[in-house]
C-alpha cells in the first residue's frame, strides 16, 4: 500500500513528543471499506490504545461522508490520560456524527472497567510494536509508552479482545513483526489466538498487517 493517504480526512491534533504514523489513517480507511462493502452497521464500537482518537474519528469521518449508518456508540481506551485534550479537540474538529463518543482512561488488562461496554461489535487497534527489551528505550514518557509494552503485553491485549468481542463482531489490528530483533509477532499472535479467536491475515500497510480476529463461533 502507498505511503501516501489517498483519503485525507482532517488535521489531526498531535503532541509534538508522539507523531502518529499513515499506519493509523490507512487502517481507518480499510474498516471502513469492509463495513460498507458488507453493509455493516456495528452497534458499539472501540479503538484501543487509540491515543488522540485518530483511526475511530478516521473511520467516523469516512462513514459520514458515505452516507452509511456508524456505530451508535464509539470508546476510544487508552492508559495515557495525556492524550484526552488532543483527543477532544479532533472530536471537534471532526464536527457533527449521530455517535456517543467517548475517551476512557483505562488500561485494556482490565477486562472489568465498568465505563466500557459488555461487548463490541467493532473493534480497531494500533498497539505499541516493540517489547522493552528492543532498542533504546525513548527517554519521553509519552512516546515511550505509546511505542513500547510497558503497561501490558500482546497477550493481555488479546485476552481483552476475546473477552470483549461480540459474536458477530471483527477486531482489526496491526501487527509488526520485528524479524531483526527475533519476535515474528504475527506468529505469536496466532497462537495466542488458538482455541479463542479466528485469525485472518489481510493486506499489508507498508509492511504492518492488518489482522482481523473473530469469535470462533462466527460462520
Amino acid at each position: 500500500m502507498s505511503s501516501i493517504n489517498s483519503f485525507p480526512t482532517f488535521n489531526y491534533s498531535q503532541p509534538e513528543e508522539y507523531r502518529f504514523s499513515h499506519d493509523s489513517v490507512f487502517l481507518a480507511r480499510r474498516v471502513f471499506e469492509y463495513l460498507e462493502k458488507n453493509k455493516l452497521s456495528p452497534h458499539a464500537a472501540i479503538d484501543i490504545c487509540s491515543g488522540c482518537g485518530i483511526i475511530g474519528l478516521d473511520l467516523l469521518f469516512h462513514v459520514r461522508t458515505a452516507g452509511i449508518v456508524g456505530p451508535r456508540i464509539f470508546d476510544f481506551l487508552d492508559v495515557q490520560l495525556a492524550y484526552q485534550n488532543h483527543f477532544q479537540e479532533n472530536v471537534s474538529r471532526l464536527g457533527p456524527v449521530p455517535t456517543s463518543i467517548r475517551f476512557v482512561n483505562g488500561n485494556y488488562s482490565d477486562t472489568t472497567n465498568s465505563k466500557l461496554s459488555t461487548t463490541y461489535d467493532l473493534m480497531v487497534c494500533n498497539p505499541p510494536y516493540f517489547s522493552q527489551q528492543q532498542g533504546k528505550l525513548p527517554p519521553n514518557d509519552l512516546k515511550l509508552r505509546s511505542r513500547f509494552f510497558v503497561d501490558s503485553d500482546l497477550a493481555s491485549l488479546i485476552e481483552f479482545v476475546y473477552r470483549k468481542l461480540s459474536a458477530d463482531g471483527s477486531a482489526f489490528v496491526l501487527i509488526r513483526n520485528q524479524l531483526e530483533h527475533n519476535q515474528d509477532q504475527l506468529a505469536e499472535v496466532i497462537k495466542l489466538c488458538r482455541e479463542k479467536l479466528n485469525v485472518t491475515q489481510l493486506e499489508d500497510i507498508r509492511g504492518t498487517h492488518v489482522v482481523q480476529l473473530r469469535s470462533l463461533l462466527t460462520r
